[in-house]
C-alpha cells in the first residue's frame, strides 16, 4: 500500500518502520535483511566488514536490490566488548526502498548479539557480561514480542509452508520475521519499576 506523507510517497505495510531523508531530501523508509551465508573480513581500523554469500530480492516488491553505500553498526558481545560491524545499504530499482543488511549474529535494534539475548531467553545470565536491569529489558522486550512472532511463523508456515521447528532460536525467529518483511518497530524504552 502506498501512502502519501508531505507530498512524498511512502510505502507502508503491516510494520512500522523509520521514515528518514535520503540525500535529496526526500524520505525513504529504512528496511532490513537478515543473512545467515556471510564472511567476514577486518579491516585495520579493526573494523568488521560483512561480505554477504546471499542473492536478496526486495522483500517490499521483489524486484532487485542495488548496493548503495555502507554504514557502521556497533554491536556488544557476549564478553562485553563492543565491536563494530560495516554492513550494507541496498536500494530497490523498483519501489527505491532502503534496506540494510544484517547478518544473524545482530537483533534488529538491540545492542547486544544475538547468542547474548538466547543466553538471557535461556535464563543463563551467567553467560553474558550484562547487568540486571539490562537482563530484565531484554526478556520484557522478547515476552512483549513473542507472541506476534509466533503468529508470524504460523502465518508464514500457513501460507508458503515453511516448516520450522518446534522450538525455533530467537535468531532463528528474528530472521523469518525480518526477512518476511514484518518486523515491527521495537525502539521503545521500557522503564524499570
Amino acid at each position: 500500500m502506498i501512502t502519501k506523507y508531505k507530498g512524498v510517497h511512502a510505502f507502508v505495510n503491516k510494520s512500522v518502520y523509520a521514515l528518514v531523508r535520503d540525500w535529496t531530501g526526500h524520505l525513504q523508509a529504512k528496511k532490513m535483511i537478515m543473512i545467515s551465508k556471510y564472511g567476514k573480513r577486518v579491516d585495520e581500523d579493526g573494523r568488521t566488514h560483512i561480505l554477504c554469500y546471499e542473492y536478496h530480492a526486495c522483500p517490499v516488491c521483489g524486484h532487485t536490490l542495488t548496493v548503495i553505500g555502507i554504514r557502521e553498526r556497533k554491536y556488544i558481545k557476549s564478553d562485553g566488548i563492543t565491536h563494530i560491524l560495516v554492513i550494507r545499504r541496498l536500494r530497490c530499482k523498483d519501489c527505491r526502498v532502503i534496506h540494510h543488511e544484517l547478518p544473524d549474529i545482530l537483533i534488529p535494534y538491540k545492542r547486544h548479539c544475538a547468542k547474548t539475548v538466547e543466553n538471557i531467553l535461556a535464563d543463563k545470565p551467567d553467560d553474558t557480561s550484562c547487568d540486571d536491569r539490562t537482563i530484565k529489558r531484554i526478556k520484557a522486550w522478547w515476552e512483549t514480542c513473542r507472541l506476534y512472532f509466533e503468529n508470524v511463523l504460523a502465518s508464514l508456515s500457513e501460507k508458503y509452508g515453511v516448516r520450522f521447528p518446534q522450538r525455533p532460536a530467537p535468531r532463528e525467529i528474528v530472521r523469518a520475521v525480518v526477512n518476511a518483511n514484518l518486523w515491527v518497530h521495537t525502539r521503545s524504552a521500557y522503564l524499570s519499576g
